[in-house]
């Protein structure tokens, strides 16, 4: 019930901003969502900047001298409850105070550095025809985010739901005695990954799957984790911005100290991109002991679909991205 109130607050507070939108100005509005953005927000982790792009300068270093915990087998331990630091459901790409997406009059987008670290514009490098359809595109205007009908928020999205100042979406991470598998488990909608860490080689191309097929190794301290066989139906953001099934994406977890993981997640898509793109962040570590996993009932509890569809928007589940540019 908590959880379901915390999700009924972020509602009331997107209809209010609604009506600030139309009655303020844009530069107002954007001045708002900066500050709504900043509060309660800590502005360092682990000794760094919490701010995705100098975080990821910042923890890049830091990790060259610490030493990890061990599991028995002798691996970095990084089994515990995680949130992120500094992510944002809205959009992975920078938005500035004079983007459009912070001038609209209606849900204005929160300006804020955005978790792109490469390109250095912090912008995805959109093919001209893709940028249309992402970039709150017609993916946003036409079609309802998979998230929102309760299917999974997808890689890397799934990491990105975790919010430390609300301590709302956390995840899990275990380590099997075995070094087989690394289990990556969420609360959001009971998702959960399975990494195998023994060497097979990844199913057939045919296989696509919402959570693709992950194979992991360690780099010395870092958890390296490629994945493919994407089914190409999730996105990355409330935004809308997209991969295709043809999509290869590896992530790197690395501790820069006890309660701190350097994610980075590299994204590669010659369909959608001119070139891979990189986004970085903090998982923060949950101290309290007494913390759990608990039962999102998502489908159970959702509210929101009937108004998408009376609104016109449309699934595309079941059917390719290809026809969805058509």
């Amino acid at each position: 019930m908590h959880r379901r109130k915390l999700y009924a607050g972020r509602r009331a507070a997107v209809g209010i901003a609604v009506i600030i939108g139309i009655a303020w100005p844009g530069q107002a509005r954007a001045q708002l969502t900066a500050d709504r953005y900043a509060e309660g927000q800590p502005k360092t982790v682990a000794g760094c900047p919490a701010e995705p792009q100098a975080f990821h300068r910042c923890a890049l270093d830091k990790a060259k001298t610490f030493a990890p915990p061990r599991t028995p087998s002798g691996r970095p331990d990084m089994q515990g409850y995680w949130f992120g630091m500094l992510v944002s459901e809205y959009s992975v790409e920078s938005v500035a105070a004079d983007d459009p997406r912070a001038q609209s009059g209606v849900e204005p987008w929160e300006v804020w550095p955005g978790m792109i670290v490469d390109p250095p514009d912090g912008q995805i490098p959109y093919q001209p025809w893709a940028a249309g359809i992402g970039r709150a595109g017609t993916n946003r205007q036409q079609y309802i985010d998979p998230r929102t009908a309760c299917h999974t928020a997808g890689v890397p999205r799934l990491a990105q739901q975790g919010d430390i100042t609300t301590k709302r979406d956390p995840n899990q991470i275990i380590q099997p005695e075995g070094d087989n598998y690394v289990m990556w488990l969420f609360e959001d909608s009971h998702f959960y990954r399975a990494i195998a860490m023994d060497g097979r080689p990844h199913v057939g191309p045919n296989i696509k799957l919402w959570h693709g097929d992950s194979r992991g190794r360690w780099e010395g301290n870092t958890l390296v984790i490629e994945t493919t066989n994407l089914n190409g139906y999730t996105w990355l953001d409330d935004a809308g911005d997209f991969y295709t099934d043809a999509a290869h994406l590896v992530e790197r977890l690395t501790m820069i100290d006890r309660n701190t993981i350097h994610y980075e997640v590299t994204i590669d898509d010659p369909t959608v991109y001119t070139r891979p793109w990189t986004m970085a962040w903090a998982l923060v570590r949950e101290a309290d002991p007494r913390f759990q996993l608990l039962e999102e009932a998502c489908v159970e509890g959702d509210r929101d679909l009937p108004h998408f569809l009376e609104a016109g928007r449309k699934f595309y589940f079941g059917r390719s991205w290809k026809a969805r540019v058509r």
